[in-house]
């Protein structure tokens, strides 16, 4: 039983910049500090690519999670596709429920710059505890709204981030003396 989201923005770079900024793994944690604790890829630079797993501790939707994952598909810089379980520890660690997780991200030149999405997933269990989990998550603690403020607020982050970058580099340096 799935739960399912997905933003989107406008960057205005090519693909290519903004694949070399928001894979490095100290601005992906920097795009949403009150929520991200750490991230790294299991490769000798640290950059992900098919085949490779990471760790991130971060937190979804107000709830701590330990995420171990992998990247499954890498089209290099259009998309990268990840799945992984979130470990998220309840009641002060006395109990800990595994999530199935997962996400697409994508980068698709447009005429107005770069639309760059992530979709976003998480998996339930079709059994009583996931449909009571499922529902919490949804409806109780209204999680599902949190899930695309978390992912946007990334995007957001990094369309400021890289555009500023770009208005810096393409401004005059002015004449030496």
């Amino acid at each position: 039983m799935y739960v399912t989201d997905k933003a989107e923005i406008i960057i205005d770079a090519n693909p290519e910049e903004i694949w070399e900024y928001v894979t490095d793994p100290v601005h992906w944690t920097a795009s949403n500090p009150e929520e991200h604790y750490g991230l790294e890829y299991d490769t000798p630079d640290n950059r992900p690519r098919e085949g490779a797993t990471f760790h991130q501790a971060e937190e979804v939707a107000g709830m701590f999670a330990d995420l171990h994952g992998r990247f499954q598909y890498i089209d290099h810089p259009n998309v990268a596709v990840w799945t992984g379980t979130a470990y998220y520890p309840l009641l002060r660690g006395l109990v800990t429920v595994r999530i199935p997780e997962g996400g697409t991200i994508r980068l698709v030149e447009t005429d107005d710059g770069t639309r760059m999405s992530h979709a976003v997933w998480m998996d339930f269990s079709n059994n009583r505890r996931g449909r009571l989990l499922k529902w919490l998550f949804t409806t109780a603690l209204d999680r599902k709204a949190k899930l695309y403020d978390h992912t946007n607020k990334e995007l957001v982050f990094f369309k400021d981030r890289i555009e500023s970058a770009v208005r810096e580099s393409s401004k005059p340096t002015g004449e030496r003396p």
